[in-house]
């Protein structure tokens, strides 16, 4: 009888200790972290346009066109033109503001002092169903970062990857994380519209919305994405780019002709 209570209790112990792990880990993963301090990216005061692209799998395949990027910011905007990439693949909202503090690599495209920031976030947070609050959050955390550096913010607004389709072409314990995820958070299984609009109300209601520049996700079509309907593919990364010069050309216009950090527009802006 001794060695069955003993077992028993054993038994009982291990539950409630493997219970308060996962419940810990759950917490984590849902939870919405604090606000950090902005550590200070400074710019440089020449004639170059700096233009940085952070966030998830969208930016880290978009490394081999940074210079053409930068080429066509150059051929419009008359002046020169660096572009800078770090991006993360499978990050969440509350991930890639993690990446901007403890990840070298993100760090170092953005202490370049850039005039513009593209940040890709949200694509994630949809697909493993996170919340609206989650997304909202920490997207305008990346923001504040930003506008406190005196950074345009280039967001890209949630595009319209086929949702359903990558959900269920993915692991069956992802499959399950994202069912669970739609039951803790309230979300809807094609959440995509509630995460923007959210977004767009917060913009608004912190008076950041006339500060914030975006690459809206009407400007792709099914013919822009890869077979995994999820990421870009050359035409579609071709129209993203085509869209950020167009954002900056005009931004800078905006401003008679000189952006916040002094550069100018050349001869050759359209």
């Amino acid at each position: 009888m001794k060695h069955k209570n003993i077992l028993f209790s054993a038994i009982v112990l291990a539950i409630v200790v493997s219970a308060s792990y996962y419940g810990y880990k759950l917490h984590s993963y849902f939870s919405i972290m604090d606000e950090e301090p902005a550590y200070n990216c400074t710019q440089n005061q020449d004639d170059t346009l700096r233009l940085s692209l952070v966030g998830d799998s969208w930016v880290f395949l978009h490394k081999p066109f940074d210079h053409s990027l930068a080429c066509q910011l150059h051929r419009v905007t008359g002046v020169p033109a660096e572009v800078a990439s770090c991006g993360i693949s499978r990050l969440s909202s509350k991930e890639v503001y993690c990446s901007m503090f403890d990840n070298e690599g993100v760090q170092k495209v953005l202490r370049t002092g850039p005039h513009y920031c593209f940040v890709s976030v949200g694509i994630n947070d949809s697909n493993r169903k996170m919340g609206t609050n989650y997304y909202v959050r920490h997207t305008l955390y990346i923001i504040r970062f930003l506008l406190k550096n005196h950074i345009t913010p280039i967001l890209l607004e949630i595009p319209d990857y086929d949702i359903a389709y990558t959900f269920t072409h993915q692991e069956f314990r992802k499959v399950l994380a994202g069912r669970l995820s739609m039951v803790c958070n309230h979300s809807s299984f094609d959440c995509r519209e509630d995460y923007r609009q959210a977004l767009a109300e917060a913009l608004h209601a912190e008076r950041l919305a006339q500060q914030v520049l975006m690459v809206t996700h009407t400007i792709f079509e099914n013919r822009h994405f890869t077979e995994d309907r999820m990421h870009l593919n050359d035409k579609g990364y071709a129209v993203l780019d085509s869209c950020i010069v167009r954002q900056i050309a005009n931004d800078i216009k905006s401003h008679t002709g000189l952006s916040h950090s002094g550069v100018t527009i050349g001869n050759e802006a359209e």
